[in-house]
């Protein structure tokens, strides 16, 4: 059989982000889309040669990028394309901003190659090319759970839903996952040279429950890390969950779990199984799992389980930010300063 290519979207269907309300003055809606792409050579080896990704609203083209070869290896990091026959080349944390006046229905990708052989002479291989296709859904999720800001005091959004955000680089659990930091005076992160935890503002602060429900998942062993250290695999256990450390998830009985991690050890309030109301001390900021310093990692997925179930944007309400307060749910962007209210 002659060669072929195979493409495939992780995940199968993509969540789009849409941000149309900020706490400030914006130019208009703005949606996010994010994917891994795996492409699979059958019945021999290809060369890899580009890469065409549009995206549609029904038959509407909304936008279309064309990735060269040299563009492809700059994002993979592969000096050379070439996929062996039956083996696969990925290319991860695909991201796209657009305009949210249309949403996209579908992203349609396709996959430009030529089969590579010892039996094939150059002309051969620049005259048969290869080509696949690939139609992945876009989907748009209406929050169901108005999440209460979980915090109390001043604190810094230093990742959020929007191209700068690292946590694109895992696409399927946590694509909007948001991280937040607590302010001291000066809008200081923290005292000294930060390299001890009880430097950080953020350390041993409380986290509240933002919305009521059954806690679905818990850990609460992990070690609180010095700032900037790399956790020992062997703490893992072979566990990918144990990266975001002592963690809670909850279940709010609507298809949405809200995601709290990197807590302190020994900090945790609840029990697995529990029924928890918003407000409720889950526990206290820590340095657990694969963190850089001390933080709050909050992100919402459909099902409990990280890497298997999927990411859903966020909004939050009850909290101040440039001098107003929103009583109602809405995005928090990146590099935004959020006050939430004092607690008792």
């Amino acid at each position: 059989m002659p060669t072929q290519l195979s493409l495939e979207t992780r995940p199968q269907e993509i969540v789009a982000g849409v941000y149309d309300r900020l706490p400030f003055p914006n130019i208009g809606p703005v949606q996010e889309i994010a994917f891994d792409l795996g492409i699979t050579a059958l019945d021999g080896d290809a060369q890899l040669q580009g890469l065409v990704i549009q995206g549609y609203s029904g038959h509407q083209l909304l936008f279309e990028q064309r990735w060269s070869a040299r563009t492809i290896c700059q994002r993979t990091g592969e000096a050379d394309l070439r996929i062996e026959a039956n083996t696969g080349l990925a290319v991860r944390s695909l991201q796209f901003l657009l305009h949210g006046y249309e949403r996209l229905s579908h992203v349609d990708i396709t996959a430009i190659g030529a089969p590579q052989g010892a039996t094939l002479a150059d002309e051969d291989r620049q005259r048969q090319r290869i080509q696949a296709l690939c139609q992945a859904p876009v989907v748009y999720h209406e929050q169901k759970t108005d999440y209460y800001f979980p915090l109390a005091g001043a604190w810094w959004a230093i990742q959020a839903g929007d191209w700068s955000d690292l946590h694109k680089s895992e696409v399927y659990s946590q694509p909007f996952a948001v991280d937040f930091v607590k302010l001291g005076p000066a809008g200081r992160t923290h005292t000294g040279d930060g390299r001890a935890l009880s430097d950080h503002y953020s350390w041993h602060q409380p986290v509240y429950a933002a919305a009521g429900g059954k806690v679905a998942y818990l850990c609460f062993d992990m070690p609180d890390m010095a700032p900037g250290a790399i956790p020992d695999q062997a703490i893992m256990r072979g566990d990918m969950r144990r990266m975001l450390g002592n963690a809670v998830a909850i279940s709010h009985a609507n298809g949405e779990f809200s995601y709290y991690a990197h807590l302190q050890q020994a900090s945790l309030q609840v029990h697995e199984g529990e029924m928890i109301r918003r407000g409720s001390l889950l526990g206290r900021v820590g340095n657990s799992g694969n963190s850089p310093g001390p933080h709050l990692h909050f992100h919402v997925m459909n099902g409990p389980n990280l890497f298997i179930d999927q990411g859903l944007p966020v909004k939050f309400s009850h909290f101040q930010a440039g001098g107003q307060y929103f009583a109602e749910p809405i995005t928090i962007p990146t590099r935004m300063i959020v006050i939430g209210p004092e607690r008792t």
